[in-house]
């Protein structure tokens, strides 16, 4: 099962973390019937073991969690819907955001659905090693070879100077004028002090900027539209 709400942060029982179903309580319902009341689950490779009185080592209790919401229906009437239930999932496939954090021995995929290169990414990074990632049909590969877009460019340029700023600041060298409460307002400033050309030394070659940047990909290549996106 996954576990599809954040319960105790601290005791690793989060959103998509992932066990096995160890037991479970029932009781009476409304109405006479057999419900869930708490149920308990292994948690599987927590960061680190999660022990509760009188239960085994990584068992945790989930109780259920109750929801009322009003419903509208067709002929302007409205509903009271309450619900009660233990927030899981049965854990047989999960999205690529859901995946994030995780490491498989066994990573079968499937990227045919997913729309970026950094959704295959996410898919594909997940796996402890190349034998056990299993690709489950085919995909896409202009989406891992068809080039970065240029917003995505311009945020790696940003980061690039996120990086430089950080890095001056910790030696001392960057100038009092370079502040701001927001990243493009701090990079706006350390261009005005450093110049809107200044390209730090690490940056790859595939997102520098210049007055004419032919890897941009159709988007505007001016130095001033690059000012323009400082704020």
């Amino acid at each position: 099962v996954m576990i599809w709400a954040n319960f105790a942060m601290e005791l690793y029982i989060t959103k998509c973390q992932e066990g096995h179903v160890h037991g479970w309580q029932s009781t009476k319902g409304t109405k006479g019937q057999c419900i869930l009341d708490t149920l308990f689950v292994k948690l599987e490779n927590p960061p680190s073991n999660v022990q509760f009185e009188g239960l085994p080592q990584n068992v945790v209790p989930l109780t259920r969690s109750s929801m009322t919401i009003k419903a509208s229906l067709p002929n302007d009437d409205s509903v009271i819907i309450s619900r009660s239930q233990v927030e899981v999932l049965v854990n047989f496939a999960m999205t690529d955001f859901a995946s994030q954090g995780k490491t498989r021995p066994k990573n079968p995929v499937d990227l045919n659905n997913l729309q970026t290169h950094q959704a295959y990414y996410a898919a594909l990074s997940h796996s402890s090693t190349a034998e056990g990632t299993i690709i489950l049909q085919g995909f896409d590969t202009n989406k891992m070879t068809g080039g970065a877009s240029g917003a995505l460019r311009q945020e790696f340029r940003e980061i690039e100077l996120l990086d430089e700023i950080t890095n001056l600041r910790y030696q001392g060298k960057l100038h009092k004028s370079v502040t701001g409460n927001v990243h493009n307002h701090l990079i706006k400033r350390f261009c005005e002090w450093n110049d809107y050309q200044y390209i730090p030394k690490n940056v790859h070659k595939s997102i520098q900027w210049t007055n004419k940047d032919p890897s941009n990909g159709g988007e505007k290549k001016s130095l001033q539209y690059f000012h323009n996106l400082m704020g």
